[in-house]
C-alpha cells in the first residue's frame, strides 16, 4: 500500500512526504506545547492579554497549515512535478490554494503578539514616541499580510482557475508576485526583531539579564532566514524539476519557531528561576556545615543555650552549668547582652 495516492511503489518510495510529516508533526507538537505554557502561566498570573490571545490564533493557523502540508503529500508534495500522478492534480492545488493565504495571514499573528507586548511593557511610562512607532508597526504588517492574503486569493482570473489550471482564464506571473510576498515577510520579521532592542539598552539591569534579553528578542531573525531560504526556492520551482518540498517546509519551519521565539519572553524566567531554585538545592545539600549543625542541635543536649552567666559578660553556659569561652565574642557588641536578630526584606516587582 503506498502513501501518496495514484502513485507506483517506485514513486511513493522517491517521494519526500515521510520528511514532510515528520517535520510537521514534531515543530507543531513542539511550537503547540511552548504556546500552550505560556497561555496556561499568563492564565493563571495575569490573566489572557491582547497578545496571549494573538499567540493562539496564530498556533492555530500553524497547526491547520501543517495539517494542510501533510494532505498534500497524499496528492504529490514530496516530489518532482513530472512525478506527480496527473489524476491528482485538482485536490492537490486546491490544498495548495488553500493553504497558502493561511500562512500569508497566519505568520502575523505571532508578530502582533510581540508588537502587543512591547507595548504592555512599556506603557505608563516616558516612551511615548516608541510606542507610536510600535503601534505604526503593527498595523503596516498587518496590512501588507492582509495585502498578499488577499492577492494569493484573487490571483487569478476567474479565481477557481486557481485550482483548475485547465480554466480559460489570467494569473498573476508567479516570479513577481512571489518576490512581493517574500519582501513583505523579510521586512516584518527584520522590524519586530530590532524595534526593542534600543529600549532593551537602556534597562537598569545586570549585563547578563540584559543581554539575554537582547539574545531572545533577537532569535525572531531565524524566521527571517526561513524566509530567505524559502524565497530562494522558487527558483527551483519555475525553473528547475517543480519539487516545492523544501519552499513547503521552510513555510512550515518558519510558522512553529515565531510562535516559539514569541512565547520564549514570558517562558524563560520561569526556566531561570527553576535552574535557580535547582542549583541552590543541590549545592546546599552538600554543606557539611549546615548538615552538621542540624545534627548536633537535635542529637545533643550539650549545645543548647541556657541563660547568660552572671560572672562572666559575653559567655554562654552549657546545660552542665560550664561555659564556653570560644564563644565569649558573640554577645560582645550588643550592650544589653541580648542576642540581635536581623532579618532583610528583598522585594521583586513583576
Amino acid at each position: 500500500m503506498v502513501w501518496v495516492d495514484n502513485a507506483t511503489p517506485e514513486v511513493d518510495a522517491i517521494s519526500e512526504w515521510r520528511t514532510i510529516v515528520a517535520i510537521c508533526t514534531v515543530l507543531s507538537a513542539f511550537s503547540m506545547g511552548i504556546v500552550c505554557a505560556r497561555v496556561w502561566i499568563r492564565n493563571k498570573n495575569h490573566g489572557l492579554a491582547a497578545d496571549d490571545w494573538m499567540s493562539i490564533l496564530s498556533m492555530v493557523f500553524a497547526l491547520i497549515y501543517s495539517i494542510l502540508c501533510i494532505v498534500q503529500t497524499k496528492y504529490g508534495l514530496g516530489l518532482p512535478l513530472l512525478l506527480r500522478p496527473k489524476a491528482n492534480l485538482i485536490p492537490y492545488t486546491r490544498s495548495n490554494y488553500a493553504g497558502r493565504p493561511i500562512y500569508q495571514m497566519g505568520i502575523s499573528f505571532f508578530k502582533v503578539a510581540l508588537l502587543i507586548s512591547y507595548l504592555r511593557l512599556f506603557k505608563g511610562t516616558s516612551h511615548t514616541v516608541y510606542r507610536r512607532v510600535v503601534w505604526i508597526a503593527m498595523v503596516a504588517i498587518v496590512a501588507g499580510h492582509l495585502g498578499c492574503s488577499l492577492t494569493l486569493i484573487l490571483a487569478c482570473s476567474p479565481v477557481h482557475k486557481s485550482w483548475d489550471p485547465a480554466t480559460p482564464g489570467t494569473c498573476l506571473a508567479a516570479g513577481p508576485s512571489f518576490t512581493a510576498y517574500a519582501i513583505v515577510t523579510i521586512v516584518s520579521d527584520v522590524v519586530v526583531a530590532i524595534i526593542p532592542i534600543p529600549v532593551l539598552l537602556q534597562l537598569k539591569v545586570n549585563t547578563g539579564k540584559k543581554v539575554g534579553l537582547i539574545v531572545i528578542f533577537l532569535l525572531g531573525l531565524f524566521t527571517t532566514l526561513c524566509s530567505v531560504f524559502r524565497y530562494l526556492q522558487i527558483n527551483r520551482i519555475q525553473y528547475g524539476d517543480g519539487n516545492s518540498t523544501m519552499l513547503i517546509l521552510w513555510g512550515v519551519i518558519e510558522f512553529n519557531v515565531g510562535n516559539v521565539v514569541s512565547s520564549l519572553p514570558f517562558l524563560a524566567p520561569i526556566f531561570l528561576r527553576k535552574a535557580k531554585e535547582y542549583t541552590s538545592k543541590y549545592s546546599g545539600s552538600g554543606n557539611n556545615y549546615g548538615s552538621g549543625a542540624r545534627k548536633i542541635g537535635k542529637s545533643s543536649d550539650a549545645y543548647k543555650l541556657s541563660s547568660v552567666s552572671s560572672q562572666r559578660k559575653g559567655t554562654f553556659a552549657t546545660a552542665q552549668g560550664q561555659t564556653s569561652g570560644s564563644e565569649e565574642n558573640i554577645l560582645r557588641t550588643s550592650p544589653d547582652n541580648t542576642i540581635v536578630k536581623s532579618v532583610t526584606y528583598s522585594v521583586r516587582v513583576d
